[in-house]
């Protein structure tokens, strides 16, 4: 199947390079997810950053989590995990629930995760649990997504 392109052309959908063309005009015309896209297809390092900070900054949740991992200050790293956390992101609900020092933080976000569905999420607040029947419960669920290492868990409890 072909698509008219501007002055009659005929575009195949398999053409990448126009593809990428349609992404770039998109992002270029303000459309956020389309940026976010773009940065994940840019090879330009410095490309990339770009568009992820300018989808993050206009509250794209996935563009704010993978922001974040590029930067290289803890503190605007911090800053837009949790924004992306706040945003319903479950990946940066679940890396600020592993990475976070303050064990009832730590649980409240690996919770919101595990509720969400992410499964090692699952996996890490059932570890992280004192009392065997939600230790279980947890595991039970993060064991049923496929999660393997939750099941060699369950093994020895």
């Amino acid at each position: 199947m072909t698509r008219p392109r501007n002055h009659g052309a005929e575009i195949s959908p398999d053409d990448s390079t126009m593809r990428s063309g349609f992404l770039q005009l998109a992002a270029e015309e303000g459309h956020v997810p389309a940026m976010y896209k773009l940065a994940l297809h840019c090879g330009d390092l410095s490309e990339r950053r770009r568009w992820l900070r300018e989808a993050a900054h206009k509250g794209y949740a996935p563009a704010m989590y993978a922001f974040s991992l590029e930067c290289k200050k803890l503190e605007l790293r911090r800053y837009w995990l949790h924004r992306a956390a706040e945003e319903g992101h479950l990946g940066a609900m679940y890396k600020l629930g592993v990475e976070h020092g303050d064990p009832k933080e730590k649980r409240r976000w690996l919770t919101l995760a595990a509720e969400g569905g992410h499964i090692p999420a699952m996996y890490q607040l059932g570890l992280a649990c004192n009392d065997p029947r939600q230790r279980e419960q947890w595991l039970n669920e993060a064991a049923k997504n496929g999660w393997q290492a939750a099941m060699v868990e369950l093994c020895d409890l």
